[in-house]
């Protein structure tokens, strides 16, 4: 299996490809970042915080230059970076305020989208591809995104035929 620590790619990408308005609470992983600049079609540097992230930091009470922070990270999906068969996808890596330690190891963070999301202790937003895609198997969107997706779903065969 190959190690997903890639070297993140920025922060996010600059044109967002995910339709958040599809997903519950929006996409967690587009925020607002302003003073960036693009390197190859991705937002590298800018301010420590979103726009979203700094409003719940005020609503919350509190201090957004002395708070606890986490880098998080997440890989592409198919629709933000095309890295072909054979290969993992690529990192973003975004700064994170930490609300609080969970049950289980799980850490509470504010999201770039000002959201609160549940990271894994080592960094990673969802559990990392190890294994590159090959021509055999189709991609899984919901695996990403955290959502059931089509291979959540049972498949049922409706033909009549014989067995």
């Amino acid at each position: 299996m190959a190690d997903p620590n890639l070297p993140p790619v920025g922060r996010q990408p600059h044109i967002r490809a995910v339709i958040a308005s599809k997903l519950a609470d929006g996409y967690p992983w587009y925020g607002d970042v302003t003073g960036y600049e693009i390197v190859n079609g991705h937002q590298v540097g800018g301010d420590r915080w979103t726009r979203e992230q700094t409003a719940t930091l005020i609503k919350l009470g509190m201090d957004p230059l002395t708070c606890k922070s986490m880098m998080v990270r997440r890989q592409s999906v198919g629709q933000e970076v095309y890295i072909g068969l054979g290969n993992l996808p690529a990192v973003f890596e975004f700064e994170c305020p930490v609300i609080k330690a969970m049950k289980g190891g799980r850490i509470k963070v504010i999201a770039p989208n000002g959201c609160f999301k549940l990271v894994l202790p080592d960094g990673w937003g969802h559990r990392p591809f190890r294994r590159p895609r090959d021509e055999n198997e189709s991609y899984v969107q919901g695996r990403i995104l955290g959502v059931g997706g089509s291979a959540s779903r049972p498949i049922y065969d409706t033909s009549r035929g014989p067995r």
